[in-house]
C-alpha cells in the first residue's frame, strides 16, 4: 500500500467474504509465462467459492485450468480513500455453467457469440483489510505534464 493509505484493521474471513460478495467486478491473478497476469472479471459467489466466466479461448481460460490463483475485489472511495480490500487464494477449476440462478449482472454479460468457459475458485486463504487515508496526508496529485 502507498504511504498515503493505512490499514485500520484486518477483517476476518466472514467479514471479508461478505464485503467481496457485494462487489460487481473482481480481478483474477494467474501465471502467464511464469509472470503474474491480472484479469478483470464479473463474478458471483457460490457459497465460499468465486464463480466467473471468460471466453473459452482466452489466455485467462487457458491459464486458470487446475491452477492456484488469486482473486481480489475492493471498494475504495476515490475522495476519502476509505474502504476495504479482500483477497482469496485457491485452486481454480473449470466447471459446467452454474445450476443456481445467475445474478442479473452475470447473466446480462454479453457473450458476443463466443464459447464461454466457467470457473470456480475455492476460498482456501482469505485476507481482508479496512483502509483509510493516513491522518494529515493529502490526495495524490499527478506529475506535471501528465
Amino acid at each position: 500500500m502507498s504511504e498515503d493509505l493505512v490499514t485500520t484493521r484486518s477483517l476476518d474471513r466472514r467479514e471479508t467474504l461478505e464485503l467481496m460478495a457485494g462487489a460487481q467486478v473482481g480481478r483474477v491473478v494467474v501465471s502467464e509465462g511464469a509472470l503474474p497476469a491480472v484479469h478483470l472479471v464479473v463474478f458471483v459467489f457460490d457459497g465460499e467459492s468465486v464463480v466467473f466466466r471468460t471466453p473459452a479461448d482466452s489466455t485467462l481460460a487457458k491459464a486458470a485450468v487446475d491452477a492456484v490463483v488469486a482473486f481480489q475485489a475492493d471498494h475504495i472511495d476515490p475522495t476519502t480513500l476509505a474502504g476495504w480490500t479482500g483477497t482469496i487464494t485457491g485452486h481454480a477449476s473449470r466447471i459446467h455453467a452454474p445450476a443456481a440462478p445467475r445474478p442479473t449482472h452475470l447473466a446480462a454479460e454479453a457473450d458476443h457469440g463466443q464459447d464461454q468457459a466457467w470457473f470456480s475458485i475455492t476460498s482456501e486463504f482469505v485476507t481482508g483489510r479496512l483502509v483509510r487515508r493516513a491522518a494529515g496526508s493529502r490526495p495524490p496529485t499527478a506529475p506535471s505534464g501528465v
